[in-house]
């Protein structure tokens, strides 16, 4: 489920990675051509790119993309290996589970102030809401991580 979940918020980072393209081939067309370039531009690709970076993460992690140092763990015995990738989990877990919350409760301060851009005026806090989503999936494949190399299965 966490799978299918992950690959569905890629579809939404895809959809956001095109309307960055879309927008700033539109702003430049309207700065460049008609001489009024596009009001808000620039906040449309930030937000934009709050969500396809942040909702994009699970996907990277679940395929391998994501960065890992293998070098000096490859070189370890079986044991001392299982036990730095349950410690590594571990940590990430809880770091993500840390980012999931902050996220949450970032957005929900947001919404409660009504904080919203300075041009367009978009709300603020669904894109902090989005920052906890990605923490909780991410924190869903390290504690299922987590629970493997601890059963043994790596």
């Amino acid at each position: 489920m966490i799978d299918r979940l992950a690959k569905g918020v890629l579809a939404v980072a895809g959809v956001a990675i095109v309307f960055m393209i879309g927008v700033t081939f539109l702003d430049v067309i309207l700065s460049k051509v008609f001489h009024s370039p596009l009001r808000g531009a620039y906040e449309f690709v930030a937000l934009a790119q709050v969500v396809a970076i942040s909702l994009s993460g699970a996907r990277a992690f679940l395929s391998g993309r994501h960065v890992q140092v293998e070098i000096f763990v490859a070189k370890l015995p079986p044991r001392a290996r299982r036990a730095v990738i349950v410690f590594v989990s571990f940590l990430g877990t809880v770091l993500f589970a840390v980012v999931a919350w902050e996220g949450f409760l970032y957005g929900e301060s947001l919404r409660v102030a009504g904080e919203v851009t300075g041009t367009t005026r978009i709300p603020l806090f669904p894109f902090a809401h989005a920052l906890g989503l990605s923490g909780l999936l991410m924190f869903f494949l390290l504690g299922r991580e987590l629970v493997r190399s601890l059963r043994g299965r790596l």
